[in-house]
């Protein structure tokens, strides 16, 4: 054999006997292969079939179920149809073909004439170059082989391990189901109140797919109705994940309506959540002296000894505040409870105006003091060192959970 018959197309159009020149339109078939050639019958309304011509007049059937879609060539590529034909089996010929192709820019066909040319001479250096080989240890690599050697594939335009594949591929998963379980919930919310309304609320009840939460909790957040706030609560504490619980801490924490904060920690008090406590103690270090004591509210219900610690640095706390006048020349008061309230700033003070003033209040956390006394069945009121040395004794003794300093 002294000519191969190069691209797809052009093979195509000449296993069916059509002329190059003629040949106009790419037909993809579905399950695969293509069929190249002049379509005679453009005007067929609705499309039932698709009628190719050949070059002596012949023509060629194809069900309109046989085919995926219709391409029509680009002038090029009907040129390249024409002569690729002509190129001799040969290094030199394959060359001078791939050459052209790289000119009128067919990079697929291009690529077919390289890959001839290694079958034809597996050392041709130019040819392997174009086409991602490397000389390594005498032998031809690729990229992809060098790379996958050593545990990358090439995955959405970077190099990857498996183990990071996996997890792209999780997350777009996860993100999927996020939304569908987002379409579906809204769909049920949008019956309550109708005369679907008891099936809109069971639905909802009966969810256990932690892919949920994140829907439950942007309802959670956003519903003015707190009979269905109410539900979605009871929703994820059924389901019970960590980020269902989560999203309960955040809720008892910052929603404005009591009932929903108190219905948050009723169940929450119900669950053994580790990672719950860990973020109601960091609430303890909050900048807001009334995050501090809806923490300590929260780790009062909770009962978990290893917060003790936490709690007891937590009993007074210094927190700054940002005083403004009225006008030039005007005088402002701030007064406190002292110790004995509950986290008011202790003391009292005049200032002039002229101006924000920025003042330092230490302040006696009276929520946090119930906490302790709660926790722990002792009352040293708001002596720090006094609960520090009783908590560091019980530690010693082994008599309380020493997971928190």
């Amino acid at each position: 054999m002294t000519r191969v018959i190069c691209g797809l197309a052009a093979s195509v159009a000449l296993l069916w006997g059509l002329s190059a020149a003629e040949a106009a339109e790419r037909f993809l078939l579905i399950g695969g292969g293509r069929v190249t050639g002049e379509l005679l019958n453009p005007d067929q309304v609705p499309r039932e079939t698709y009628v190719v011509g050949t070059a002596g007049g012949g023509q060629l059937t194809l069900e309109r179920s046989q085919v995926e879609r219709v391409e029509t060539l680009r002038p090029v590529e009907e040129e390249y149809a024409k002569i690729g034909p002509s190129f001799a089996d040969t290094v030199e010929g394959q060359w001078a073909a791939a050459e052209w192709c790289r000119e009128n820019r067919l990079s697929p066909q291009r690529m077919t004439h390289l890959q001839r040319i290694i079958e034809l001479d597996p050392n041709h250096a130019d040819a392997r170059g174009v086409l991602g080989y490397r000389l390594l240890n005498g032998k031809w690599v690729t990229q992809e082989d060098v790379m996958a050697a050593q545990g990358y594939r090439r995955y959405q335009g970077r190099w990857r391990t498996q183990q990071e594949i996996d997890l792209i591929e999780a997350n777009r998963n996860n993100e999927l189901a996020e939304k569908e379980w987002a379409v579906k919930i809204r769909r049920w919310r949008d019956w309550i109140g109708t005369d679907r309304d008891a099936d809109g609320r069971r639905n909802i009840l009966g969810i256990k797919d932690p892919h949920a939460v994140v829907a439950l909790t942007r309802l959670l957040e956003s519903d003015t109705l707190v009979p269905m706030r109410l539900l979605y609560i009871e929703t994820l504490a059924r389901i019970g994940s960590g980020n269902a619980m989560q999203a309960l801490a955040v809720r008892s924490m910052e929603d404005p309506i009591e009932e929903v904060r108190l219905t948050c920690l009723d169940y929450l008090e119900k669950a053994d959540s580790p990672d719950v406590i860990d973020y109601y103690v960091g609430k303890l270090r909050a900048k807001d002296n009334r995050v501090v004591n809806l923490a300590a509210v929260a780790l009062r219900r909770l009962k978990d000894p290893s917060s003790i610690g936490p709690l007891i640095d937590a009993l007074v706390t210094t927190h700054k505040f940002k005083i403004v006048t009225s006008k030039p020349g005007s005088m402002t008061g701030t007064f406190g409870t002292g110790p004995g309230g509950s986290g008011a700033p202790g003391g009292s003070g005049l200032s002039m105006g002229g101006g924000p003033k920025i003042i330092t209040q230490h302040m006696s956390n009276r929520p946090v003091l119930d906490a302790l006394i709660e926790l722990t069945g002792q009352n040293f009121n708001f002596d720090q060192q006094a609960w520090k040395y009783w908590h560091s004794s019980q530690r010693s003794r082994g008599t309380i959970d020493a997971r928190r300093g």
